[in-house]
């Protein structure tokens, strides 16, 4: 970035509306993706208002190979 463009660093926000441990739902508010947008961050780059649901650890649980307790060194 040079100095004639404008940053649009803007950190993410969202509201956590539920989180057991496992699953997480967010929220992001009509008023975040505006200002998301009013910042310059391009549409496609930001997510759109709503509620989102995430599963904690999926990964891993996907690629139980990976998991460090399994590894060993040499």
């Amino acid at each position: 970035m040079n100095e004639q463009e404008p940053s649009t660093y803007r950190p993410f926000t969202f509201t956590v509306i539920e989180d057991d441990g496992v699953n997480v739902i967010i929220e992001v508010s009509e008023e975040d993706y505006k200002a998301d947008l009013a910042a310059g961050i391009d549409e496609e780059a930001t997510m759109k208002p709503g509620r989102y649901k995430f599963k904690r650890g999926g990964f891993l649980a996907r690629h139980p190979e990976l998991k460090l307790k399994d590894k060993r060194t040499a």
